[in-house]
This record gives C-alpha cells, sequence and structure tokens, in this order.
C-alpha cells in the first residue's frame, strides 16, 4: 500500500469513505476541496494524500493551515492541522490510518510545520479520540463546532 496524491478517477472512491463517516454536505465539502486540489487549485494551503493499492484508495487524509479559533491552543508558532482522516469502515484496524497519519507528519515537518493539531467532534470519541491518544497526540482542550453547543475536542502532537 502507498499513500500519494489523489487522481481524478479517486474522487468517487474517495466520496464513498467520506459518507461512511460524516454528513452529506460535509462529505460534499472535502469532496469539492480535493477536487480542487487535484485540478490545481487549493485554498488555505490544504492538501490531500490517499492511502491506495492498485485501483482502490483505502483512507484519505488533509493538511491545512489551522482555523484561527484552534490557534490558542497550539503549543508553537507554525501548527499545521489535520483536516479530514476517513478510513474505508471494512479496512479498520489494519494500520491505514496509522500510516497515513505518520506519512502527513513527517509531510508536514518537510512543510516547516512544528506540530500537528486536529479537532475532533464527539460523536468520534469511541473511534477517533483514543486513535489520537494511541498515536502520541495529547488533549489539549476543545472548541464549539459549527453548532455552537457541538464540541470538538483538540488534539496536537509536536513534531521535533
Amino acid at each position: 500500500m502507498i499513500v500519494q496524491k489523489p487522481e481524478i478517477e479517486d474522487l468517487k472512491k474517495i466520496h464513498k469513505i467520506l459518507i461512511q463517516w460524516t454528513e452529506k454536505r460535509e462529505a460534499d465539502k472535502y469532496l469539492k476541496r480535493i477536487s480542487d486540489e487535484v485540478n490545481g487549485q487549493t485554498k488555505f494551503n490544504m492538501q490531500f494524500w490517499v492511502a491506495r493499492e492498485k485501483n482502490q484508495v483505502f483512507g484519505v487524509i488533509g493538511l491545512a493551515d489551522p482555523l484561527p479559533k484552534i490557534l490558542p491552543l497550539a503549543t508553537t508558532k507554525k501548527p499545521g492541522e489535520v483536516k479530514i482522516l476517513y478510513v474505508n469502515d471494512k479496512n479498520q484496524g489494519k494500520g491505514i490510518g496509522k500510516k497515513l497519519t505518520l506519512f502527513l507528519e513527517e509531510e508536514a515537518k518537510k512543510q516547516g510545520y512544528q506540530e500537528m493539531i486536529v479537532r475532533s467532534a464527539e460523536r468520534y470519541k469511541d473511534t477517533a479520540w483514543g486513535f489520537y491518544d494511541k498515536m502520541g497526540y495529547t488533549r489539549l482542550g476543545a472548541v464549539s463546532g459549527k453548532e455552537e453547543d457541538r464540541i470538538m475536542q483538540v488534539f496536537g502532537k509536536r513534531l521535533d
């Protein structure tokens, strides 16, 4: 399995993974951002990679400059943010998320980021939160989500 930039023919496969884990509007938003990057248009330094083998896509991860509301939780002057990390539900527990995360951390270091920050909604408490704990991320605090009553846990990990 390799990690590489997504290609135009990956978009439907990526959308199927996204829709397993998040609402359609959120999945559509990220699919548009991935499609924009594939077509050479990025905003907020947003970049994406997929874990693939031949023509199959098993997971997707993104990196971007952090949202202003999470910057106060950063412990360095140059944090990066994990924008999305989703693995096909049939492939959970096979090390794909770990491989994508380690790849992203190395890529972030190459780009001059000093730490990674990730927001994770409470609905992922039983899946993502434990994963980030195991990957060496610490819980930095919480911020509100789009709806003010939705709290998102913020995790961080220094890249030195």
